[in-house]
């Protein structure tokens, strides 16, 4: 769950590439990504340093592991 104050609720997750132990802490681990690694670095690749990414991307038929 994210907050930036009343009304403004919502979510994120995040698929890191590299270790991040400013997370540490602050975030839950509730997955992993088993197959499709490449994918992930491909789309990875379409991040810029100001944050907004060159294209869209958008994650479709996403499914649970049971």
């Amino acid at each position: 769950m994210a907050n930036a104050g009343p009304g403004t609720n919502g979510s994120q997750f995040f698929i890191t590439t590299v270790a991040t132990p400013w997370l540490d802490g602050a975030h839950v681990v509730f997955g992993r990504v088993v197959q499709g690694f490449e994918l992930v670095k491909l789309i990875e690749s379409y991040g810029t340093d100001g944050g907004t990414p060159r294209a869209q991307i958008q994650i479709i038929q996403s499914g649970q592991l049971q």
